[in-house]
């Protein structure tokens, strides 16, 4: 029981503190509101309450809007996502499955496709939040490699690039046919076409009347809602005053939360965790043809 209270206590605290001190300064404003009409003002002086009417209607409209475009914005760099975990696997089993192996065992290029690949994803999810490569892509590329990614602008393209090259010595070879190479290139440019809408949506942001114009009459909206109730409510004011208020100013974060889906915040994409699953499906996909080559070599020896 004490573990339920604890876990609705800290939910409850971790809702009023996600609009943040907005909503302690509209409180204070209510109560000098009420505390100045009640005290100070005289009691029949009567306050109008169109402008609050007129307000609220259009701040709905427009906050409703601003929303919307901006959910959409979150829900596209998610389904990009998706379609990049999709076609990761699907890469993967294609590098496993269509290049074949040397003769001495499993074709050492498998692996290091695979390893290249989730260091693409990583460094991707950097890369999106505008932030330099973690130390765990470094580990997973040649350090001449990660020397040459200071003066690239789009380091996660220049190691798909670098792994089509792979891809392109690996049919020079006789590993790799033009057939099954043009299906790999095609997962390939799957792979970049996701990229390139996560990019457009980090380098095109909402336009400037969508962001600041719904946060400035919500801000005019709180400063009046109290003005117009105190005469109804008298000393309940800032009680209602104040949950109208954070109804507002959660929907306005919400909205700014939303509208860039890579940045930090309480909404964003999980891109760590994402890449932690790829990188585990594609170790175990690894892993399982491994120990099937190594048990399709152990029944050629046995017959």
């Amino acid at each position: 029981m004490s573990k339920v209270f604890l876990q609705k206590y800290q939910l409850l605290i971790k809702t009023f503190t996600y609009v943040g001190w907005s909503l302690f300064w509209l409180l204070l404003w209510d109560i000098f509101v009420t505390v100045d009409y009640m005290l100070v003002l005289d009691p029949r002086l009567s306050l109008p309450s169109m402008p609050l009417s007129l307000l609220g209607s259009a701040l709905v409209v427009l906050t409703s809007f601003r929303n919307s475009s901006a959910y959409n914005r979150w829900w596209e760099a998610r389904t990009l996502w998706g379609t990049l975990t999709n076609n990761s696997r699907s890469y993967a089993r294609q590098v496993l499955t269509l290049i074949d192996d040397t003769e001495s065992g499993l074709n050492p290029v498998k692996p290091l496709l695979l390893k290249r690949h989730v260091a693409f994803v990583k460094c991707l999810s950097t890369h999106l939040k505008g932030e330099p490569c973690t130390s765990e892509v470094e580990a997973l590329l040649h350090p001449e490699e990660i020397r040459l990614s200071q003066s690239t602008n789009n380091f996660p393209n220049d190691i798909l690039t670098t792994s089509t090259a792979l891809l392109s010595k690996e049919y020079k070879a006789g590993r790799l046919d033009s057939i099954r190479l043009a299906r790999m290139e095609s997962t390939l440019v799957e792979l970049s076409n996701c990229q390139g809408g996560m990019e457009r949506i980090a380098n095109t942001p909402l336009p400037y009347p969508y962001v600041y114009f719904p946060r400035f009459f919500i801000t005019l909206f709180c400063l009046i809602v109290p003005i117009g109730l105190v005469e109804t409510l008298g000393w309940f004011t800032p009680l209602a005053s104040t949950v109208v208020g954070f109804m507002l100013l959660a929907i306005e974060k919400i909205g700014t939360d939303l509208q860039s889906p890579f940045r930090v915040s309480e909404h964003q994409i999980q891109m760590t965790t994402l890449c932690n699953n790829i990188e585990k499906n594609l170790d175990s996909m690894l892993r399982d043809a491994q120990s099937g080559y190594a048990s399709k070599q152990l029944e050629s020896e046995l017959s």
